[in-house]
């Protein structure tokens, strides 16, 4: 008698288990890192909870509003201004844990996303996360650096809460070795 168990995939067989979208500190030109500086090297500034840096991130709303739209949302599918963002190198990314491996892939390709990168979870033994710049603090993101070892196999750029994704890829690396190596 064969009978499913919940949440339990073949070994072969490919499934998402999370997706995260690099922070607007990434967003192009830099104006996320230099927003992001600025608010949080002034958020000392000020009377009690009011901050110079809060006042400042709630007048600059609208652009980071535009700049994480641009992270999230099909923009480049617009005829004119995909064109323009393939042509300067602006296709949102997302990073994607599926059962199997890590990938960095078109953020709106569906499930035939093009890959941009990626590595298989028996390809690395740790993560360190960096988030030491004034911007990172500020939208509470980091850099994922992927080693084997000595040797660097993967850097995540900006990734949103970056201490729990590192939990979910080690988690999904555990889960992986582990059966692979019993079967």
């Amino acid at each position: 008698m064969n009978q499913a168990i919940a949440g339990v995939v073949a070994f072969d067989e490919e499934t998402t288990v999370m997706t995260a979208y690099p922070s607007i500190s990434e967003a192009p030109g830099g104006i996320g890192q230099f927003l992001g500086s600025v608010f949080q090297s002034t958020k000392g500034i000020g009377i009690g909870f009011l901050s110079l840096g809060h006042i400042l991130a709630l007048i600059s709303a609208p652009i980071c509003a535009g700049l994480y739209i641009g992270r999230v949302l099909p923009v480049s599918q617009i005829p004119l201004l995909g064109k323009i963002s393939d042509l300067l190198g602006l296709k949102p990314e997302r990073y994607r844990i599926t059962t199997q491996n890590i990938i960095v892939e078109d953020a709106f390709g569906g499930p035939r996303a093009e890959v941009h990168g990626g590595i298989e979870l028996d390809e690395f033994d740790d993560i360190h996360v960096i988030n030491t710049k004034p911007y990172q603090r500020w939208y509470d993101c980091g850099d994922l650096r992927f080693v084997d070892g000595d040797r660097q196999v993967l850097v995540l750029k900006g990734v949103s809460r970056p201490e729990v994704f590192k939990v979910a890829c080690m988690k999904a690396r555990l889960s992986y070795v582990g059966v692979k190596a019993a079967i």
